[in-house]
């Protein structure tokens, strides 16, 4: 009878191995450390959370992976970025490679904190003329609802994609007219972020 056997396969091997075969993953790794270096900085947690490189680099592995399938499921060469976007929100949720050193409370859900900061960046940097460009109401309940989710409710990279695209339709009903922006009216958040 032929029985087959898992082969233990180190980390750092593994690691090693997915570096050589993709040729974004360096790219995309030093990207993402850079970007939580910053984001940690600028919050004030240089002394309360840690950036996990081996965390990272098996978000990114896992990320990879779900994008090789997806291309190959829909026979695609390229995806939009929406869904890099989205894939990569979900896997730095699932991975948490922000790692906590301090009994603080406002460390608690950093990696959500993060993956907030991650997804507004990418809506103002996509975006030209939308709720991201004022200071008002619409954007800090969208935040603060986008945090609620992102903390306490259930999702998967596919709802986050769908989180994002909805965003972008609800822009073609607003053009820079607070008479015309929907954005106010979503609903208040009574809790808190």
């Amino acid at each position: 009878m032929n029985s087959s056997h898992p082969r233990y396969v180190p980390a750092d091997e593994l690691l090693e191995d997915y570096v050589e075969k993709e040729d974004k993953f360096k790219e995309r790794f030093v990207a993402l450390f850079d970007n939580m270096e910053h984001y940690i900085k600028e919050s004030g947690y240089q002394e309360k959370v840690i950036i996990n490189p081996l965390l990272l680099g098996y978000m990114l592995i896992d990320y990879f992976e779900d994008i090789r399938r997806l291309k190959g499921f829909h026979k695609l060469d390229q995806i939009n970025t929406i869904k890099i976007v989205a894939y990569t929100a979900y896997w730095l949720l699932r991975r948490k490679p922000i790692q906590v050193t301090a009994i603080d409370k406002d460390v608690v859900y950093i990696n959500e904190k993060f993956v907030l900061a991650y997804i507004l960046e990418h809506l103002y940097l996509e975006g030209k003329n939308h709720i991201l460009d004022r200071e008002d109401i619409g954007l800090l309940s969208f935040s603060k609802n986008l945090l609620y989710f992102l903390k306490y409710r259930f999702y998967n990279a596919q709802s986050l994609e769908m989180l994002l695209i909805s965003f972008y339709a609800g822009q073609i009903y607003q053009e820079n007219d607070p008479k015309k922006d929907l954005s106010n009216g979503l609903p208040h958040c009574d809790f808190e972020s």
